[in-house]
C-alpha cells in the first residue's frame, strides 16, 4: 500500500478506525485486568499507539486526555535515553517521573516498542494512577517530590524480554499495597502486549512497512483542521484572569494566522509545599484538552491537531515548576486552565464557550482493612458541568477527566467503609437560561470494626465556585462536612489531608460544585423551572426568588411572574 491509498478518505477512515479500536481493546484489557478499583473501575487511566517517531497516532475513546496528550512527550523523552535503534523485541520502557510524564508519581507510563523486519515501527504506550506509591499520606504537608514517594526515572522495565526485578522489588518494599500496585503494573504490560502485537498485524494485512503513512495522512488532515479554525479568530490578544483558592492566574492568547500562542502570564511562583504546582508538562495537556473541545471537537484528537498551538509558562511557577518541587496534587491548580483558556475565548467564539464547570472531588481510604486485607481506593465525587449556549450542563460529572464513579456496591465491598448517601446535591446548579449541571452529594461512615484506616479527601473549588457566562449565575462552592459541620476553607487539607477513620470515627460528606449558568435565568423557560422543582433540584421558593416562576406543585404547573 502506498501514501497515494490514504489519500481516499474512505481507506483511510477505515484503517484508522481499525487502530483507534485496537486502541479500545488496549484500554478494555487493561481494565480487566487491573487489580486495583480505580484502574478497573475509575478508569483512571490512558492508552494510545503512536508511530515511530513517537507521534500518536490512535487512542482510546474514553482514556484519560491527559495522559493520551502527555503520552507523545514522555515517549520521545525515554527514546532520549534509549534511542529506538538500541532497542529489542520483548523491551519494555518505563518511567513516573512527573516533569515528562503526567505530573506526578502515582501515574506510571508504561511504553512497548513493535516490530517488523527488525526495526521499531511504532509504541502501544499506557499511562495509569496506580492505588498507592508510597510517600506522605496527606499530600498538604509534602515539600518536595521527594516526600510524596518513589520516583523512577527512565528505565527498562523488561530488558530483551527479561523482567527488571530491581523495580519490583523496590516497588514490594515501597509501597503500602504492593500486590495492587504490581498487579496494576503487570496489565498495563500485557495490554501493551495485545496493542503491539495487533498493531503489527494491522501493518501485515495492509502491506504496511510502518504507521508513518496512515500517522502522515492523520495528521496532516487534523492539523489543517485546527489551523483553518484558527485562522477564523481575528488575530490579536485575548487575556483572561481567574482567582480561586488565594491564587490568579492570567493568560493571553496571542492569535497570528493560523498560530496560536497560550501565554500564561501572570503565574505565582511555585508552591514551597502542598503539592499544588502542576508541571509543564501536565499544563500543557490540560491546555490543549480545553482547545481541543473548544475549536474542533469533531476530530479526535492527534499529535497533529496540536502543532498550530504553542503553550509556554514562566520556570519556577506554578504551572511550570523546577525540581523537586511538590507536584503530587497539581489538579488543585492545573485544572484551573481550563476554565481559564474558556473565558480568553468567550467574548470572540460566544456560541461554542460553556460556563465554567464542577471539578470533581476524590476520597482516598488507604491502610488496613478486615481480615488485616490492605486497602488503597480512590473513589470519585462529579461535579456539574457548565451549561452551554444551547443547553442545560451535565449532572454529577468526573469532569475535567474521563474517569468513573465507583459503584458504591464495589467501594463498600474493598473498603468496608459505608456510603450513607449519595445522591445529586440540589440547589448546586448556576441558574441561567440554561442552567449548569448539579453537583453531587456523598456521605461516607467508617467500617463497624476492624480496620485500621486513614481518609484523604481532595476537593476543589472551595472558595471560588465555577463561574456562570452570558448573565448566568455561578454555580454553589464544593463543601466538606464532618459528621454535618461544615469544615472552614482554610482547614480542609489539614483536616481531610489524613483523618482517622476506623470504626468510631465521624462521617465524611462531601457536597461537589455544580456547574455555571449561562444566560440570564428571566429568560429560562417556565417548564424546565417546573420540571427542575418536580425533580427536588429546586425548591418552590428559589423558582420564585432566581427565576420569577411560581410553582403549584399540586397542579404541578408554573406561571412566570409578571
Amino acid at each position: 500500500m502506498n501514501r497515494s491509498v490514504f489519500d481516499d478518505p474512505i481507506t483511510l477512515e477505515v484503517v484508522w478506525g481499525r487502530l483507534v479500536t485496537l486502541a479500545d481493546e488496549m484500554q478494555t484489557v487493561l481494565r480487566r485486568t487491573a487489580f486495583s478499583t480505580v484502574v478497573s473501575t475509575g478508569n483512571d487511566l490512558g492508552c494510545e499507539i503512536m508511530d515511530a517517531r513517537a507521534w500518536f497516532v490512535a487512542h482510546a475513546v474514553t482514556s484519560n486526555p491527559t495522559f493520551n496528550l502527555t503520552l507523545p512527550h514522555l515517549t520521545a523523552a525515554l527514546l532520549d535515553t534509549f534511542p529506538a535503534e538500541t532497542l529489542r523485541e520483548g523491551e519494555v520502557l518505563f518511567t513516573n517521573d512527573p516533569w515528562i510524564g503526567a505530573g506526578h508519581l502515582p501515574d506510571v507510563a508504561v511504553v512497548t516498542p513493535f516490530f517488523k523486519h527488525g526495526r521499531v515501527v511504532g509504541f502501544a504506550g499506557s499511562i495509569a494512577h496506580v492505588s498507592d506509591i508510597g510517600g506522605l499520606l496527606n499530600q498538604s504537608e509534602a515539600r518536595s517530590v521527594y516526600e510524596k514517594g518513589v520516583y523512577f526515572p527512565p528505565l527498562k522495565l523488561y530488558d530483551a524480554g527479561v523482567r527488571n526485578e530491581a523495580v519490583f522489588s523496590t516497588l514490594r518494599e515501597s509501597v503500602r499495597t504492593p500486590e495492587l500496585v504490581i498487579g496494576d503494573i503487570n496489565a498495563i504490560v500485557t495490554a501493551n502486549s495485545v496493542a503491539a502485537a495487533h498493531t503489527a498485524d494491522l501493518l501485515d494485512e495492509n502491506r504496511l512497512d510502518d504507521l508513518q503513512q496512515l500517522s502522515d495522512a492523520v495528521q496532516s488532515r487534523a492539523e489543517k483542521a485546527m489551523r483553518a479554525t484558527v485562522e477564523s479568530i481575528p488575530d490579536g490578544t485575548y487575556p483572561f484572569e481567574l482567582t480561586f483558592d488565594e491564587l490568579t492566574l492570567g493568560v493571553e492568547l496571542i492569535v497570528s494566522g493560523s498560530d496560536l500562542l497560550v501565554d500564561y502570564v501572570r503565574v505565582p511562583p511555585q508552591h514551597p509545599h502542598g503539592g499544588i504546582n502542576s508541571t509543564l508538562t501536565f499544563t500543557t495537556a490540560r491546555t490543549t484538552y480545553a482547545l481541543n473541545c473548544l475549536l474542533t471537537p469533531q476530530i479526535p484528537s492527534n499529535q497533529g491537531l496540536f502543532r498550530p498551538v504553542r503553550v509556554q509558562a514562566p520556570s519556577g511557577s506554578v504551572l511550570n515548576p523546577v525540581h523537586p518541587a511538590s507536584v503530587n496534587d497539581r489538579t488543585k491548580v492545573g485544572w484551573h486552565v481550563i476554565p481559564l483558556v474558556q473565558g480568553a475565548l468567550a467574548g470572540v467564539l460566544p456560541e461554542r464557550i460553556p460556563a465554567a464547570g464542577g471539578f470533581k472531588s476524590s476520597v482516598r481510604l488507604i491502610g488496613t482493612g478486615a481480615h488485616d486485607v490492605a486497602v488503597s481506593s480512590l473513589a470519585f465525587t462529579g461535579g456539574g458541568l457548565g451549561a452551554g449556549h444551547g443547553g442545560d450542563g451535565v449532572d454529577a460529572i468526573c469532569y475535567p477527566t474521563s474517569s468513573s464513579s465507583i459503584p458504591v456496591e464495589i467501594y463498600e465491598t474493598t473498603t468496608g467503609a459505608r456510603i450513607d448517601r449519595k445522591e445529586l446535591a440540589p440547589g448546586t446548579a448556576g441558574a441561567g437560561r440554561f442552567r449548569g449541571g448539579h453537583g453531587q452529594v456523598v456521605t461516607l461512615r467508617p467500617p463497624r470494626a476492624g480496620s485500621g484506616l486513614t481518609l484523604a479527601a481532595g476537593c476543589h473549588q472551595q472558595s471560588h465556585p465555577p463561574f456562570g457566562l452570558a448573565g448566568g449565575r455561578a454555580a454553589r462552592p464544593t463543601e466538606a462536612r464532618i459528621d454535618g459541620v461544615a469544615v472552614p476553607v482554610s482547614e480542609t487539607s489539614a483536616r481531610l489531608g489524613a483523618l482517622p477513620f476506623d470504626a468510631g470515627a465521624p462521617t465524611v460528606t462531601l457536597h461537589t460544585a455544580g456547574g455555571g449558568g449561562h444566560g440570564s435565568p428571566v429568560d429560562r423557560p417556565v417548564e424546565a423551572v417546573l420540571r427542575d422543582v418536580r425533580d427536588e433540584l429546586l425548591s418552590v421558593e428559589e423558582a420564585l426568588d432566581v427565576y420569577g416562576v411560581t410553582v403549584d406543585l399540586e397542579a404541578l404547573t408554573a406561571t412566570r411572574k409578571a
